[in-house]
Formats: structure tokens, C-alpha cells, sequence
């Protein structure tokens, strides 16, 4: 049964990939990240997008030359739950660029590309897990979208590293506003308990919980509060990006600033 289910996601694997080779050659697309014509995501956006190295907090990945000067971090405070968070760059261009265009202008063909940010991530970390949990959209959201961006990520990931993906192991049960502006402890209460999760899928489980970006880890501690809740032994979250302070709040609030001008 087990070998029954690898031969499965390795043919569905090889399908996926042929299925958006025959669409680019059908109809030729444009770099998510510059624009260039013929490449969903050229090598120039590839070697542009610098990975977080260096000293990092070991629970929320902040990378420590970024804190003050204590240099010390106090995410034990606020994240409580989840036991690692990783992101494989800062949020910027051509990254940020990218997860734009497939969260707000259904790009939804760059998320195999990206996907393979994830894998790198994920071979840089020692943890041997056994399933993988795309971050749930709300309905509301999700009607208005068409799609989750997440499951989006965690579809190719998934078919990469040879691990199932469960997307019903976690469901939003509530309609949460946008975290996109809110600070970090308007964040933690707007994700409050909304989630649940199913044990069934997650007990006993070391989880790989994917979203696009990581802002203060709030999500990611909601979502694993919930997991745990239900059994799950280890939980790490995997996002492309990480937001990070700016002047005017989070470089998140970059994606709705394009998205109000285009």
C-alpha cells in the first residue's frame, strides 16, 4: 500500500510538470519576477533572490543580525506552539514580486517554480517529517481568490520530497480579516483559535505547515496550537519569505500597496 502511494504521487508528480511545460509552450509566458518574455522565472530572478544565512533564532528563524543590539530574541514570548519556523529569503524583490502575482493576480503557474525554494529549505533543517500541511485560507477569502496559495506551494513540494500532503488535516473556522498591515499582537488575536484540526490525520506526526510569507509567526503558532491540540508531535513552518520591520510597519504591506495600484 505504501509503495502503492509513492508510485502515485511520482506519476502525478511527473504530470503536474508536463501539464505546465505544455502550457508554456501553448502560450508563452512572462517571468513572475521581471517580466521577461519566455521564462515563468528566469535564472536572472533565480540567482537575484539571496537565501537568510547567518545566525538565526533557532524557534522563529529571525535572523539574529536583525534584532537589537541585545541580540537576543523573545519570540518564546508570543510563539508558544510551533516548534521551528524557517523562510528561505527576505520578503523583497523579486520574491515579493512574485508571491504578488500568485496571491493577488492568479500567476498560480509560478508556484512550481517557487516550490523549489521550499525543497532547498527544507534539506537545510534536520527534521525527518511525515506529512505536509498547506496553511488554510478562510472561505470568504478563498471564494473571492478561486484558490489557496498555499496548497498552491505545497502541491509541488510535496511531489519534490516524496511526503503526503494532507490539506484537509487543518480547516479555518473562521473568517479572519486580513493580517496584511496589523502589528504583531493585533496578528496573534486576529487568528485566535481559528483553526481545528483532525486527528486522525496529524496525531503522533511531525508536520511541515507551508505558507507563502512569515510576518511575527502568528499563523503558524495559531495553526500549531491547533495540531497539537489534536496530537501532532513536532510542527515546523516553511514559507518562501520572511516579512520583515520597515519604517511604515512590515515590508508585507508592500503586496497591498501594488495590488491597491494595479
Amino acid at each position: 500500500m505504501a509503495n502503492q502511494g509513492i508510485q502515485k504521487r511520482a506519476f502525478t508528480a511527473v504530470a503536474y510538470h508536463r501539464f505546465w511545460e505544455c502550457l508554456d509552450l501553448l502560450f508563452p509566458s512572462r517571468c513572475a519576477g521581471c517580466n521577461e518574455l519566455g521564462y515563468r522565472w528566469c535564472s536572472q530572478c533565480d540567482e537575484d533572490i539571496k537565501p537568510i544565512q547567518g545566525a538565526i533564532c533557532f524557534r522563529c528563524g529571525e535572523p539574529l543580525a536583525d534584532l537589537p543590539s541585545t541580540g537576543s530574541c523573545h519570540c518564546a514570548s508570543f510563539l508558544s506552539n510551533i516548534d521551528q519556523v524557517r523562510s528561505y529569503a527576505k520578503y523583497e524583490a523579486p520574491l515579493s514580486t512574485a508571491i504578488h502575482k500568485l496571491k493577488y493576480r492568479r500567476d498560480i503557474g509560478i508556484a512550481e517554480s517557487l516550490a523549489k525554494y521550499l525543497v532547498k529549505l527544507y534539506n537545510s533543517i534536520d527534521v525527518e517529517a511525515d506529512m505536509i500541511v498547506p496553511v488554510p485560507l478562510n472561505k470568504k477569502r478563498y471564494q473571492e481568490r478561486g484558490y489557496n496559495q498555499a496548497l498552491l506551494l505545497a502541491r509541488p513540494f510535496s511531489y519534490e520530497i516524496d511526503h503526503p500532503m494532507r490539506p484537509n488535516a487543518l480547516i479555518r473556522k473562521q473568517n479572519t480579516r486580513s493580517q496584511v498591515g496589523l502589528n504583531r499582537f493585533e496578528r496573534s488575536a486576529n487568528v485566535q483559535d481559528a483553526f481545528i484540526a483532525d486527528k486522525k490525520f496529524v496525531k503522533d506526526k511531525v508536520i511541515l505547515l507551508i505558507d507563502d510569507v512569515s510576518t511575527t509567526g502568528s499563523t503558524m503558532d495559531a495553526c500549531a496550537k491547533a495540531l497539537k491540540k489534536e496530537g501532532a508531535k513536532y510542527i515546523v513552518g516553511l514559507t518562501l519569505a520572511r516579512a520583515f520591520k520597515t519604517k511604515n510597519g512590515y515590508s508585507d504591506l508592500i503586496s497591498i500597496e501594488e495590488f491597491t495600484q494595479t
